[in-house]
């Protein structure tokens, strides 16, 4: 990973993401297909990635989202959290979420 691939700010469980304005989405069969218009890009997001970007809504944390996830697709909580960090990240980097709370 290069240093520009680093994420600006370390995500914690207790992090609040929410979808950032003007991303347009639909969730079809289970999955979500997101339009970010400004850097005219397409992602398509897989039955788990779509459950935990229905649920950044800005007021539940990440670990709110794992204990969520881990009712909805049996895994453990630590796995849970790896993998909606991970993906967070991801987002973040698109542009597509943002973090909640930086301007309060």
């Amino acid at each position: 990973m290069s240093e520009g691939d680093e994420p600006f700010l370390e995500l914690e469980p207790e992090s609040r993401l929410r979808r950032t304005p003007g991303i347009a989405w639909r969730i079809v069969d289970e999955e979500a297909i997101l339009v970010n218009v400004r850097q005219d890009e397409v992602i398509h997001l897989d039955k788990v990635a779509s459950f935990i970007w229905s649920k950044m809504d800005g007021a539940a944390s990440l670990e709110r989202i794992a204990e969520a996830m881990i009712e909805e697709f049996d895994v453990e909580l630590s796995i849970a959290l790896e993998d909606i960090t991970g993906f967070a990240e991801r987002l973040l980097k698109q542009g597509a979420a943002e973090i909640a709370g930086l301007e309060e």
